[in-house]
């Protein structure tokens, strides 16, 4: 591994994925304000920029296989200061294999409603996770190619954030409430900027994440 590389393992703890609301608008009394989705995604190749160069970065499916889930935060822009959830309190984590998924009922607050809104409305459309990597594979830029890392096990996850600058473009976030639960309705994603493997990327993900709200 470059001498470089080695050093930004020290650095590189956040990464940033794409979120597009999939809309379920409600109104009336007793509005619950969920999110849900997948901050990471296992197998999804991703160019990320660091301070040394650009690489090719993969989530290996077992990097999350001996993380502590228990006490993760969902946060906004990585300040402890904007907290929206915590795992086991009013947000729940799961691994599949599709990757990292997440679901939080925010709470009744000024602040949350307002996040809230700006997922639902696609205002905001990034996500972020705070992470610390003991065990990555790389391969040496060539001519041809560059570097590529693969994230071999996550030894603590810290937080989820959400933020307007994605770089993992292929995640996938939903906001609803109870009583469009009950109606299913949805609005459309405007897809138009898309190219064909995330709109394929999306499609994979948009029924996984209907198949999650029938259970």
């Amino acid at each position: 591994m470059k001498t470089e590389q080695k050093i930004q393992k020290r650095f590189d703890n956040y990464r940033s994925v794409e979120i597009k609301a999939e809309v379920r608008a409600t109104e009336g009394e007793g509005k619950k304000m969920i999110l849900r989705g997948y901050p990471i995604l296992f197998n999804t190749p991703t160019l990320i920029r660091g301070w040394f160069g650009e690489w090719e970065e993969t989530v290996s499916p077992n990097a999350l296989s001996n993380t502590d889930l228990r006490d993760v935060y969902l946060m906004v822009g990585h300040n402890p200061d904007n907290v929206l959830g915590r795992a086991n309190i009013n947000m729940r984590l799961e691994k599949d294999d599709t990757g990292l998924f997440f679901e939080c009922e925010l709470p009744n607050t000024q602040y949350a409603r307002d996040w809230y809104n700006l997922v639902e409305s696609g205002v905001v459309d990034g996500m972020s996770f705070s992470f610390n990597c003991e065990d990555d594979t790389w391969t040496e830029e060539t001519e041809t190619e560059k570097a590529k890392r693969t994230i071999n096990n996550i030894t603590e996850l810290y937080e989820i954030t959400i933020t307007p600058f994605p770089a993992y473009k292929e995640a996938s976030v939903v906001a609803k409430s109870n009583r469009a639960e009950e109606q299913g309705e949805k609005t459309e994603q405007d897809g138009d900027t898309e190219d064909e493997a995330a709109k394929k990327a999306r499609a994979d993900l948009d029924n996984k994440l209907n198949e999650l709200e029938e259970l």
